[in-house]
């Protein structure tokens, strides 16, 4: 089983850029998106609402928040690449069903003893977010069982993952918005660019006082 996210399993491949396919880093005009994935568009109001998690959840490892500016970059990243690990199973006919999650929610639970404890120190996710961190990583298993039959070298089977979900990525086409990063192709991640604002949304309307 597969125990990491999609751009954590990118970055920790060797000579990874040696097979990456280009990807354009910004592309038409979509008004409201901060990115979008082919036809898919990843709403500026999702990516905030991301944001707004990350930046109260402290690293599993090191106990700290990250900044805004990395929950940006960070939550960004886990967006595009759910639609991509989606798109990239659907293509090759991979599903995965409600038990399959819930079974391997249960072999983690006893690993760590809690699923509040497998949504930290697995995934490095809240809580509220753990089943859908469970459904990439068994949907991610299943892929590269396809991808890499018989094979069970770890290094091998996310040579062959990444390969094939940057190959998706490039028919697809990723483009975000520059305020928000720029896709990095070979890390399947959003990193900050030259005109990376880290934009924070607009705070909420007053209340209007109270008559009486």
């Amino acid at each position: 089983m597969f125990r990491s996210r999609l751009a954590r399993t990118a970055t920790g491949v060797p000579a990874l850029a040696a097979l990456a396919l280009a990807v354009a880093a910004c592309g038409p005009a979509h008004p409201g998106a901060a990115a979008t994935v082919g036809n898919a568009r990843v709403s500026v109001t999702a990516l905030n609402t991301a944001v707004a998690v990350a930046v109260v959840t402290p690293n599993a490892s090191t106990g700290q928040v990250p900044d805004r500016p990395t929950a940006v970059l960070s939550s960004l990243t886990q967006l595009i690449d759910e639609y991509l690990v989606v798109d990239s199973a659907r293509a090759k006919g991979v599903t995965v069903t409600e038990a399959e999650i819930q079974s391997y929610l249960a072999q983690e639970r006893q690993t760590y003893g809690s699923d509040a404890a497998t949504a930290s120190q697995l995934f490095d996710v809240p809580l509220a977010g753990l089943h859908a961190a469970a459904q990439q990583n068994v949907l991610l298993t299943k892929l590269v069982t396809v991808l890499a039959p018989g094979v069970t070298d770890q290094t091998s089977l996310r040579t062959a993952l990444v390969k094939y979900v940057i190959q998706v990525a490039n028919q697809e086409g990723v483009h975000v918005n520059p305020r928000y990063g720029a896709w990095v192709p070979e890390h399947l991640a959003v990193e900050a660019s030259d005109a990376f604002t880290s934009p924070v949304p607009p705070a909420p309307a007053a209340s209007s006082a109270a008559t009486g």
